[in-house]
């Protein structure tokens, strides 16, 4: 990061490196990331941090957008929805990475071994479905025809990644982004799957999550890679009115 008229002096670096994390990150975004993690980012552009991944997938979006009285109306729905996915992401301690067209990435941050912080997938995913339910029923009023099939879906991992600056935006990269999406690619509409290594750390605590009324059940998923089924879990939510 540089200026017009030369190298860039470290507070204005930082102050550049502050604008993206506000963009991606919770409210004290750079004190989150920690010293060690920020030296890294201004000197190397990337970090190695643990995190746990959200993805998420809105089915028939394209035939949806098709069917849609008028196309505006659509595109101010998604953009609703996807600023209602980044503010509940941060308000949580969560960071948005990316709006992929018909979903999204979003991710917490935490420090290797700890996971107090896998308490904030459930929480997110519980608040975030019943927005997306709000938002298919908005489409279905302004849809000439509508499939069957519509809804969010959601798919979680957890692990080891590295926090990327690219040009002005902030990505993480790494094997749990590859998870959670195996595991949206077969959720169905309104359901949520957890890759076996997020789910079995869950598993060991279990306890509030039952406080909440949420249920963690073993289930298995079809993948491009595992043709016969690998091992995943499912959360499963207290039932939501339907809107």
């Amino acid at each position: 990061m540089s200026g017009a008229g030369g190298p860039s002096t470290v507070e204005e670096r930082l102050s550049d490196l502050d604008s993206v994390l506000d963009r991606h990150g919770p409210p004290g975004a750079r004190a989150a990331l920690g010293d060690r993690a920020v030296d890294d980012l201004l000197t190397h552009r990337s970090t190695s941090v643990e995190a746990s991944v959200v993805v998420g997938d809105l089915r028939m979006s394209t035939i949806v957008l098709r069917e849609a009285v008028a196309t505006t109306q659509f595109a101010r729905f998604i953009v609703g929805f996807t600023e209602a996915v980044r503010s509940l992401a941060n308000s949580s301690g969560g960071w948005f990475d990316k709006f992929t067209g018909d979903g999204f990435v979003a991710y917490w941050l935490h420090p290797a071994g700890e996971t107090a912080a896998m308490r904030d997938v459930p929480e997110f995913c519980q608040a975030l479905l019943p927005a997306a339910g709000s938002l298919v029923a908005n489409l279905r009023r302004t849809s000439r025809n509508f499939p069957v099939g519509v809804g969010l879906s959601l798919g979680a991992d957890s692990g080891p990644c590295e926090l990327v600056l690219v040009g002005e935006a902030l990505t993480l990269v790494g094997g749990p982004i590859v998870g959670a999406t195996r595991m949206v690619a077969g959720a169905k509409p309104g359901q949520t799957l957890l890759n076996v290594y997020l789910g079995e750390q869950l598993a060991e605590r279990k306890d509030w999550l039952e406080e909440r009324g949420i249920q963690l059940a073993r289930t298995s998923v079809k993948t491009k890679e595992y043709r016969q089924g690998q091992e995943a879990y499912e959360l499963r939510f207290p039932r939501a009115p339907t809107p």
